[in-house]
């Protein structure tokens, strides 16, 4: 009764029976979108403001995140990743770039970085480079979501600087 809106309907005869029309219309419809794990749970037992955050996170696109050395083969894996998932590959260092953010900090990349993807369509992105410090890692799940996967690609040094030397040759050639 306190959260209507104003409505010249808002009773406690017409909320049971909506309640009623909710359980027996409705939940059906949950339990078919469960078996997809389309289904977030809000509780709305709670501070409207509370309510909207959660479901703000909720909206927000699943997130993973590659992260390793360079020449470890990020850009490589996160391509064949995202043609084979469906996801899109964002590459952070480029973001950072086109975004003309390069002076700026940790906090206000983030921020930015944040802002992209609450506009994000694509439903699962795959962040390239990000986080590169625990300051990201942190103030992004805060301010964000959590990521579902975080990859680390394990590269000794030897190898590394051999991939890299590798692409310096082949850039020269062309």
């Amino acid at each position: 009764m306190n959260r209507g809106q104003g409505r010249s309907d808002d009773n406690s005869e017409a909320i049971e029976k909506r309640f009623e029309t909710y359980v027996q219309k409705n939940l059906p419809v949950v339990t078919y979108y469960e078996q997809f794990g389309k289904v977030r749970r809000i509780d709305a037992n709670r501070d409207s403001i509370e309510i909207y955050e959660d479901t703000r996170r909720a909206c927000l696109p699943q997130i993973s995140c590659i992260i390793g050395p360079k020449a470890s083969g990020k850009t490589t894996l996160g391509k064949a990743l995202c043609t084979r998932t469906n996801m899109k590959l964002l590459n952070y260092n480029d973001f950072v770039t086109e975004q003309n953010l390069n002076d700026c900090d940790d906090e206000e990349k983030t921020n930015a970085l944040i802002a992209c993807l609450s506009n994000e369509v694509s439903p699962r992105i795959l962040l390239e480079d990000f986080p590169q410090s625990e300051f990201q890692a942190k103030f992004f799940i805060k301010n964000c979501v959590a990521p579902s996967k975080v990859f680390v690609l394990e590269c000794s040094k030897d190898l590394c600087q051999e991939r890299m030397t590798s692409l310096a040759q082949t850039d020269s050639s062309y």
